[in-house]
């Protein structure tokens, strides 16, 4: 009677110990928040530019309208369309005017702190910072940088945190369309200055001609009315005298005519050569700014606040977290089962 006693009391189900009960909890629980889909996290709106892996698109640049001056000296009305940049360059140009476009996101548990030090890099780099904001879990910074610094820039600043705790969100536009534009424009303002040159060469040849024949034949006139006063006055002579007069009046009013005639025209083959001056220097600031675009990295650095389970699961992602715990609870387990036959239960 008493070994059934005993082999009933071993029979009995075992106590689990408290370790046991804690894994198998920990393992359901780190199961749930594993599967459960994280919420969104909010990330306040920024400024033009802001944003985790923001690429800003370069446009076109941007038409120039103005008054054409015409041929013939005259100054149209009518506005001219410079060419937006060609999307046809040909392949054989193989020039890179390369934009870059620099964006991370660096993950930390000291927000305020990162950010100082980002800006700190941005300006030891010869950088502007451009916007700045930060707070308790989130810090946002924009800034341009010259891009001969920017492969150092890059280094340092994403030393400042594990590479599981950064994303680089890098682009990169070929500005080589608005460069072909621009020297079009050139070539475009170059041809007009030299057509507007020789025009007003050419009014200056032809005034000086019309004035040169129509102050010979003013003196021709002069020196026949002189000679023809000088005679014995008859009828036929006055007669010829009269039609002398008049001819020299109209040559001097033909000679102030070329002259009204040339100083306008002079006036609008002046204002088209600066027009096309104006213009050249206009595409050359084109140029310059297009020029200091490509020479100058623009990016943002936003900066989040990490909580510790965020980081245990970046390193250990997926169900690696509760898979231990489990393996835990299987051993812990065989140990109290291990056990049981040397404690008491009922007792």
């Amino acid at each position: 009677m008493n070994n059934d006693q005993s082999t009933q009391k071993r029979l009995l189900p075992w106590h689990f110990s408290w370790l046991t009960v804690v894994f198998a909890l920990l393992t359901v629980g780190t199961f749930i928040a594993v599967s459960s889909p994280p919420g969104p996290y909010l990330v306040p709106m920024m400024g033009r530019g802001g944003g985790v892996g923001y690429a800003e698109s370069s446009g076109a640049v941007s038409p120039m309208a103005a008054g054409v001056p015409a041929r013939d000296g005259s100054v149209s009305s009518m506005p001219v369309y410079y060419p937006y940049p060609s999307p046809d360059v040909p392949v054989t140009d193989t020039r890179e005017f390369l934009k870059i476009y620099y964006n991370a996101s660096l993950r930390t548990r000291d927000v305020p702190g990162t950010t100082r030090r980002v800006e700190t890099t941005v300006r030891g780099y010869d950088g502007r910072i451009d916007q700045q904001s930060s707070s308790e879990k989130y810090g946002y910074v924009s800034f341009a940088l010259p891009q001969s610094k920017y492969e150092a820039f890059r280094t340092e600043l994403e030393s400042l945190v594990g590479s599981r705790f950064l994303t680089v969100n890098i682009s990169s536009q070929n500005l080589l369309s608005q460069k072909v534009s621009i020297e079009e424009q050139q070539k475009q303002a170059d041809k007009a200055l030299a057509d507007y040159k020789a025009a007003r060469q050419k009014v200056v040849s032809a005034h000086a001609s019309a004035g040169q024949s129509l102050q010979a034949k003013i003196d021709a006139a002069t020196e026949q009315l002189a000679t023809l006063r000088a005679q014995s006055s008859t009828p036929q002579l006055l007669l010829q005298i009269q039609t002398v007069s008049d001819e020299l009046s109209s040559f001097k009013q033909q000679l102030a005519d070329e002259n009204a005639s040339y100083a306008t025209q002079l006036s609008n083959a002046d204002a088209n050569i600066k027009y096309a001056q104006d213009w050249q220097k206009a595409v050359l600031t084109q140029d310059q700014t297009l020029l200091a675009n490509v020479a100058t990295v623009t990016g943002t650095v936003s900066i989040q606040w990490i909580r510790l389970w965020d980081v245990i699961l970046l390193y250990l992602p997926g169900y690696w977290i509760p898979a231990i715990f489990a393996a835990l609870t299987v051993l812990s387990y065989l140990r109290d089962r291990r056990r049981a036959p040397h404690t008491s239960v009922l007792g």
